[in-house]
């Protein structure tokens, strides 16, 4: 198993809020690929913080949605992931869009 960790920005990169319907757009698009994710609840307040220099050395700070989920660790899954990061990064007008992976095992308990 892996865990992506999606991270999608609440701004777009001119200071306007990006909508609501767009983060939840992509969240369905996940949901309807893979079954499920998990979205921080408190996340809509405030958000992750993050604090980057870009390569032309300019100085960003951003918040942040955080997306979770696990999945089978495929070529199709990193494929499609890599293939959506891109529609989404332009679609929320980002110079860059960071998806993460983990190697993960998770143990559940049962009754």
């Amino acid at each position: 198993m892996k865990l992506y960790r999606i991270f999608l920005p609440k701004f777009f990169n001119d200071g306007q809020e990006i909508p609501e319907e767009i983060i939840s757009k992509i969240a369905e698009e996940i949901r309807e690929k893979f079954g499920g994710y998990t979205l921080d609840p408190h996340a809509r307040m405030p958000i992750i913080e993050g604090f980057w220099k870009s390569e032309d050395n300019e100085n960003y700070k951003e918040e942040m949605y955080l997306i979770d989920l696990f999945v089978e660790d495929t070529f199709d899954t990193k494929k499609w992931f890599k293939a959506q990061g891109e529609l989404w990064r332009q679609k929320l007008k980002q110079k860059k869009l960071f998806i993460i992976t983990q190697y993960a095992e998770v143990i559940t308990m049962a009754d």
